[in-house]
């Protein structure tokens, strides 16, 4: 299967949503007002954990606390990429900040090629590069770039990964070995923000469903490679950690703080956040603070907050509907959340159009839709259980642009012409 497109062109066309990936953050840093920029106070995670993390590890103490305790709160990803981060700072002689920014913008850079490529497995350069476009000018991912965070390198894996996958199930790739290395780069991802825990399962399903083409047998196979990938990246970290603390983690500690959080979230003002709810959901949450006490499993919050919707369940109903929504446009300080939610909905209105312009191309876009719903519908309903922001729905974004580009496809892309008459993977 070939696409009518010349290398060469398709080359240049990279090389163009690179360079214009970087002067549109270049141009974005510029304009960004400081009001709009996240205070040092608010980076509690970098500050807290993940710089001194990374400073212990650069000092030979490994994946390590203060007090020399295995850091399992986060993954070890980002804090060992801000290890090498600092040591290339200081064998260049340029200052951390310096080098910290230009990982940001290369990062940012290689995702909206990514992007692009994505786009380009099923359509023309026109509509991928629609997406990219979309996506180079997105204001919330070009703000997660302003300060240093997981989400950055997360997303290069993330799409590094998606782009491997798309072109494998899209193109009825078969190769095992192929499968194993895109449940590497998602593992890898996982170790940079466990967000991404369940993301192999998700493709499992995928590939079950739309590949049907194949027998049975070739699909298990497939889908223990793809598995089997993902077990390879984390499990070198798992034996690390049960080595020192006996336990067995679901790749970090924090699931559990996370679920708390996220239920208690307008109570936890931690001197900053602003948060606002009706008064029976801010009662509902006061109580159920009140009965976690010190007890902070899942199983416990679980068992709280089934209690708790069982005695007051329109407070509960409330509570889930905020945390919904607020997944697409909440901030963990509850400021800006008003033009957030504004800006969201002029994004989301054409994505809408997009996907349903998509869906009545045929089988295969079909496919290709759901798929990518089925990828955000897991993000967002991951980002839902934690504390709802769309900080963490914002490196999913991508792929929802990429059908915002499908919508401007042609009845017959490069890639239709070449199906011998079939577009259908089923």
């Amino acid at each position: 299967m070939k696409v009518n497109d010349h290398p060469t062109r398709s080359t240049w066309f990279v090389l163009a949503v690179f360079g214009g990936s970087i002067l549109a953050t270049l141009i974005f840093w510029a304009i960004l007002p400081n009001s709009f920029r996240l205070p040092a106070s608010e980076q509690s995670d970098y500050n807290n954990s993940y710089e001194p993390v990374a400073r212990n590890i650069i000092a030979g103490r490994g994946i390590s606390l203060a007090d020399g305790s295995p850091a399992t709160v986060f993954p070890p990803g980002y804090p060992l990429i801000l290890a090498g981060l600092f040591k290339v700072s200081g064998w260049l002689h340029i200052p951390e900040t310096g080098v910290l920014s230009g990982f940001a913008i290369l990062s940012m850079a290689s995702v909206s090629s990514f992007i692009f490529l994505v786009g380009r497995i099923l359509w023309s350069p026109t509509p991928a590069l629609v997406a990219a476009l979309m996506w180079i000018t997105y204001p919330f991912a070009l703000w997660l770039t302003r300060q240093p965070n997981s989400e950055i390198p997360f997303m290069v894996f993330f799409y590094g990964g998606s782009l491997l996958f798309w072109y494998l199930l899209m193109r009825r790739r078969t190769a095992w070995s192929l499968y194993f290395l895109c449940g590497i780069v998602f593992g890898l991802a996982m170790l940079i923000r466990p967000i991404a825990i369940g993301v192999g399962l998700v493709l499992a399903i995928l590939i079950w469903v739309v590949a049907r083409a194949m027998t049975a047998r070739l699909r298990v196979l497939l889908i223990t490679m793809l598995l089997l990938g993902n077990a390879a990246a984390i499990l070198p970290w798992e034996l690390w950690v049960y080595a020192r603390t006996g336990k067995v983690i679901a790749v970090s500690t924090s699931g559990s703080l996370n679920l708390e959080a996220g239920l208690l979230f307008a109570i936890d003002v931690r001197g900053y956040r602003t948060q606002h709810v009706p008064s029976d959901v801010e009662e509902l949450m006061i109580r159920m603070r009140t009965e976690l006490d010190d007890e902070h499993s899942v199983r416990r919050i679980a068992s709280v907050a089934a209690m708790e919707g069982w005695t007051h369940p329109v407070a509960m109903l409330k509570l889930f509907g905020i945390k919904a929504a607020r997944s697409w446009y909440g901030t963990d300080s509850g400021r800006h959340e008003t033009p957030i939610l504004l800006i969201q909905i002029a994004y989301l209105i054409p994505v809408l159009w997009g996907a349903r312009k998509v869906w009545l191309q045929g089988p295969l876009s079909r496919s290709f839709a759901a798929g990518i719903l089925l990828i955000v519908f897991y993000f967002w309903g991951m980002t839902f259980l934690a504390i709802s922001m769309a900080r963490y729905m914002v490196p999913v974004s991508g792929l929802l642009f990429v059908l915002v580009g499908g919508a401007f496809a042609g009845r017959w892309s490069p890639l239709r012409k070449t199906v011998a008459g079939n577009d259908s993977l089923t």
